[in-house]
């Protein structure tokens, strides 16, 4: 019964661990949109 509550935790993490990379890139992405305007600069 133990082994059903860890792969329950294992599965649930996965959404969490990948909305925080997410919310990396976009915070990245956001702060060089940010310092490419300031710099009149394009993105690519």
């Amino acid at each position: 019964m133990d082994n059903v509550y860890v792969y329950g935790f294992y599965i649930l993490i996965w959404p969490v661990i990948t909305l925080g990379v997410l919310i990396l890139i976009c915070t990245a992405t956001y702060r060089d949109i940010k310092k490419a305007r300031r710099n009149n600069k394009d993105i690519i």
